[in-house]
């Protein structure tokens, strides 16, 4: 930021004030010497008459109220006219005057000189005025660049404050509610930012009250009470950008509880309707076998016992889904990696689908990817389950041959095809919405977390997940994970934690 703090010449009027002393010491030095040396030279060098010597000591006058304002040019205007009377009125070497006509002369004379002076004067304090009332404009004007496009705000404002007044240090401190200072009633200040070498505590520097919460503290010169006013420009744009700052952390707060109350709901709705029917299943299986008056065969009884076992299971896959939605929302989502095949993960994750309807696929080619196995597992039963459900008559083929090139690195990929007739949205994306089902009857188990929940684990793990369109029809998933060749030898790596 001490860049665009320094991009613009007109910051340094800042620090003027009026003609400033040293132009005032040095017009006064002016208004005593340049007098005489002045007459001496017209009496030396050139016998000049009162009117010649008077326009010329008139435009030494004008001369120093240029540099030191209006006393060193009335003190010019004096000082010259008693010189020239002394010198050049007859008669000469006395202050006195016989001719009144000279008396008129040199009355005017210090007339003009002096007119010449505050005419001056106040030329010089406008245009000091003009320049820091423009380097003003240019210092608003940065304020405005800063809180627009700084990456923060708040440390770029103290900064500049730093830069445009010539200060040592620059700090901001906020009263903290909750904790008492040691000693007294008094608040404790906490810093929030600094730029320099900031003070400390409030008590080290000049303090300026933002607001009730907030002090900035200023370390080195005094200000004046011109440059007091700019800071206040300062502070009221350190209490925009801080309350800006407070709404978007409040947004997001509200973010994340409309999305706690979406999944909260989303929940119950799928406990009140997509777990009760596997635990209604279980239950009338049980009640039925622990019936007094039931007589059940040995085939009978298998037949309830199985029907148990695959609402059980159904269970099980939808409390695994919303537990595992739950830590992917929460990001808790731990993840040991380390390098792993296809084929140390296929035989686990194909578990619960019938073996006679899927086909693998996996070259000799296909690289080791960077996963977790428990992850990558759970990722592709996801996958096979989803196909499974939404495309009973179709054939599941998992493929994985090369690696592929994906945003400039080298990818293991695994796809998971089926050929089936459901119909999917038009937006694939959606596929992947938390609680989205696109079968029309909802008479297929689960809560439509599945894909949600494959997709949340493969970029826990720094993969990706997509859906594509099968040509002929049906559904094609897409897995992509970091090859092994491109990961740094040594101990597995730890992510999500």
């Amino acid at each position: 930021m001490s860049k665009l703090v320094h991009s613009s010449p007109a910051l340094a009027a800042i620090q003027l004030r009026g003609l400033g002393r040293g132009r005032v010491v040095a017009g006064s030095v002016l208004a005593v010497v340049l007098p005489v040396v002045v007459q001496g030279l017209l009496m030396a060098v050139w016998e000049a008459n009162l009117a010649t010597a008077s326009l010329v000591q008139l435009t030494g006058a004008v001369a120093v109220a240029l540099v030191g304002g209006i006393v060193p040019g009335l003190l010019a205007a004096l000082w010259s006219s008693l010189l020239l009377n002394y010198f050049m009125v007859d008669p000469t070497g006395s202050l006195l005057i016989h001719d009144a006509a000279t008396v008129v002369s040199l009355v005017c004379f210090v007339v003009v000189s002096g007119a010449v002076a505050v005419v001056v004067d106040a030329s010089a304090r406008r245009l000091a005025q003009a320049r820091r009332a423009g380097a003003e404009a240019a210092v608003l004007n940065r304020l405005a660049m800063v809180v627009v496009a700084a990456e923060d705000p708040v440390l770029s404002l103290l900064e500049q404050a730093r830069e445009v007044f010539a200060l040592g240090g620059v700090a901001l401190f906020a009263r903290s509610e909750s904790v008492r200072g040691g000693s007294g009633d008094g608040p404790r200040w906490e810093l929030w930012g600094a730029a320099g070498q900031a003070p400390a505590t409030p008590g080290d520097g000049q303090v300026e009250t933002v607001d009730e919460r907030t002090l900035l503290v200023l370390g080195g010169r005094e200000l004046s009470a011109g440059e007091r006013k700019l800071l206040k420009a300062f502070t009221a744009q350190i209490i925009a950008v801080r309350d800006r700052q407070q709404l978007v952390v409040s947004r997001r707060e509200n973010q994340v509880l409309a999305q706690d109350n979406k999944m909260r709901t989303s929940i119950l709705q799928a406990v009140s309707h997509d777990l009760r029917t596997p635990l209604a299943g279980i239950r009338l299986a049980v009640s039925s076998l622990l019936s007094p008056q039931a007589r059940f065969g040995p085939a009978q009884q298998r037949e309830l016992l199985e029907t148990t076992q695959d609402y059980a299971e159904q269970l099980e896959v939808m409390v695994e889904n919303l537990l595992d939605m739950s830590r992917i929302t929460g990001q808790a989502v731990g993840a040991v990696l380390g390098p792993l095949q296809w084929q140390d993960v296929l035989p686990g994750a194909l578990r619960s689908v019938p073996a006679d309807a899927v086909d693998l696929e996996v070259a000799a080619s296909a690289p080791a990817v960077i996963a977790d196995a428990g992850l990558l597992e759970r990722v592709i039963a996801n996958l096979a389950e989803n196909a499974a459900r939404h495309a009973p008559d179709s054939r599941i083929t998992l493929v994985a041959r090369d690696p592929v090139e994906a945003d400039g690195a080298s990818m293991g990929e695994l796809r998971v095809v089926d050929t089936g007739s459901q119909p999917v949205p038009e937006d694939l994306e959606e596929l992947f919405v938390p609680f989205q089902r696109f079968d029309d009857t909802g008479g297929l188990p689960g809560v439509g977390l599945g894909l949600a929940v494959a997709r949340g684990l493969a970029e826990a793990m720094g993969g990706t997940l997509h859906a594509e369109r099968t040509p002929g029809g049906g559904l094609t998933m897409v897995l992509r994970l970091p090859t092994a060749a491109l990961q740094p030898s040594g101990p597995v790596q730890e992510a999500g934690r």
